[in-house]
């Protein structure tokens, strides 16, 4: 068995794929990070090709065993030379024995090098779904580079909530992960990282819209820290060679506190996407503590309980109308379809503190708004020893953006398959926030016109059977859902025309791929239907009055 080191870094890139031209540039500042002996840095990478086999790389191995023990960190000044990769792969038997020919050819500095790196078995070649392809590198990485720490760097495409693109591979007959196998093949490598009194000190997602509380849920008890973002990620945003050059260093000092290592990571990833922006992009980051995740936890319950209340109170729509307000307010990502929580949570405060309520009741539900919000902003300020460590962005889009977001569309997913059965499955189910989504999503509709007309409209009625066969209030999907989901048609059906990580078609067959909302939140048909209507309940006036807010 291989000797066990400090550690071993290992980078999954989802690239069979469009993505594929440009990790190869990843790959490249990886290799030209250097090298330490007592770090093993393991790569695997897809072409995008149908049936090409996927590539797994021993980072400068081949310089490694040549510096006899020694490291070298970063390039040479002054050398121009552009080194390649094709010696770091792991090519099997056949393989290693020409470079094990190469390397002992006259002898080096009179010795003879032992070249006998482990050889991936067939089954890592072939064509495998996300989940599978994943597992199979990890347990690879444990059993064949054994060290007593451990980093995971995924790269390839995310928005993993409703398991659209995250991961995506093109020729896979499973196209992508979902949330739950996610949580499954990281927690069956902990297991075994366990077994052998190893840590998993970071998962990150070089990936759009990873950086979720449904997320953190499901990772908890995995590795001690991810690093992510809300927004979208782009490919060379994240300096994998700095990375490098920081854990090296590391070791070379002997420093031992990786939560100082991962900050300084964290820095990286912000600072160098500030060259982004030139180019009209905006940026978010995060780090957070997995092993505080519980800390949202009571906040959180605490929060959707007052929201409920808010939103179905019969005889006073002022707290609905607050709700609303802040959503429309908050930051939010990919389409409307993720929402910061600390920004949607301080924006109504602060709409909850721009009126006074006329009864008492409304004041009660006001007040418990105000500090269930009050408690989960607390929850979510960053710092040390918080859940959230760090949090930055660069760029006005992403401005709002506090660390970690959660799903709220305006309204209910047309996708059955993800809502509510896939999202009821997460582990974020323990909390009410899926319950709030309900609510909020049945009493935040509008009327249909049918049933709100002016009483002086004149609207004819539908008793034509096609028209009644059409206006039947069902579900009639035409592959789009909602036009103003507010994007749950590029999250829940697939990615559109703007997605930054690469390629994916528009949605409009014309080419015009215009995602503009048209109503936030509508019933899927036209008429007043008979019986009970769905709705928010008949329109109520507000009885308020409106403090002057103060403008610093």
């Amino acid at each position: 068995m291989a000797r066990t080191k400090k550690w071993t870094l290992m980078f999954y890139f989802a690239s069979d794929n469009p993505l594929a031209p440009g990790i190869v540039s990843q790959l490249k500042s990886i290799k030209q990070a250097g090298f330490h002996p007592e770090a093993n840095v393991i790569a695997r990478f897809v072409p995008e090709a149908e049936s090409a086999a996927a590539q797994i790389y021993d980072v400068n191995i081949f310089k490694k065993l040549r510096a006899g023990g020694q490291c070298k960190i970063g390039v040479t000044a002054n050398d121009p030379y552009v080194p390649n990769l094709v010696s770091d792969r792991l090519w099997g038997e056949q393989g290693k024995e020409l470079i094990r020919e190469s390397l002992n050819k006259n002898g080096y500095a009179g010795k003879r090098i032992n070249f006998d790196p482990p050889v991936p078995s067939p089954k890592m070649s072939r064509e495998k779904n996300p989940e599978q392809a994943l597992s199979n590198f990890l347990q690879f990485c444990r059993e064949s580079y054994p060290a007593r720490r451990y980093m995971l760097f995924i790269l390839g495409h995310g928005l993993v909530v409703g398991n659209d693109v995250f991961l995506f591979d093109e020729h896979a007959k499973q196209h992508s992960l979902s949330l739950g196998a996610l949580g499954r093949v990281l927690r069956r490598f902990k297991r075994g990282l366990v077994e052998q009194k190893a840590k998993f000190d970071l998962v990150s997602f070089h990936s759009c819209s990873m950086s979720g509380l449904e997320v953190a849920y499901e990772l908890r008890g995995t590795a001690d820290y991810m690093l992510a973002s809300q927004g979208p990620a782009f490919v060379g945003s994240w300096p994998y060679r700095q990375i490098l050059v920081r854990v090296f260093n590391d070791l070379v000092r002997r420093r031992k506190k990786v939560k100082e290592t991962l900050k300084k990571i964290f820095y990286y990833c912000l600072h160098n996407s500030y060259d982004f922006q030139l180019a009209g992009y905006s940026f978010d980051v995060s780090l957070c503590d997995l092993n505080k995740v519980r800390e949202i936890e009571a906040p959180l319950q605490e929060l959707s309980a007052a929201l409920i209340k808010g939103l179905t109170d019969p005889e006073d729509p002022l707290a609905r109308e607050r709700i609303l307000l802040a959503h429309w307010d908050a930051q939010s990502f990919w389409e409307e379809n993720y929402t910061d929580l600390y920004d949607f949570c301080f924006c109504l405060k602060r709409r909850c503190e721009s009126v006074e309520p006329a009864s008492e009741k409304t004041r009660a539900t006001f007040e418990a708004m105000r500090e269930a919000c009050g408690e989960v902003i607390g929850a979510l300020e960053s710092g040390d020893d918080k859940l959230i460590i760090r949090s930055g962005f660069t760029g006005p889009a992403y401005q709002y953006s506090h660390g970690l977001s959660v799903f709220f569309p305006w309204c209910e997913p047309v996708n059955r398959r993800f809502w509510p059965r896939e999202y009821a499955d997460y582990k974020f189910n323990e909390t009410s926030w899926p319950k709030f989504l309900n609510q909020y999503f049945e009493n935040t509709m509008r009327f249909s016109r049918g049933s709100e007309r002016h009483p002086g409209e004149r609207l004819e009625p539908r008793t034509g059977l096609d028209e009644i066969l059409l206006d039947a209030p069902i579900r009639v999907s035409n592959g789009d859902g909602q036009l103003g989901a507010g994007g749950a048609n590029e999250m829940l059906g697939k990615a559109g025309g703007n997605d930054p990580m690469g390629k994916a078609g528009g949605n409009d067959p014309a080419g015009d791929d215009c995602g503009c909302p048209s109503i936030k939140n509508y019933p899927p048909f036209t008429s007043a239907p008979g019986g009970r209507e769905r709705g928010p309940g008949k329109p109520t006036p507000a009885r308020v009055s409106y403090r002057k807010e103060k403008r610093s």
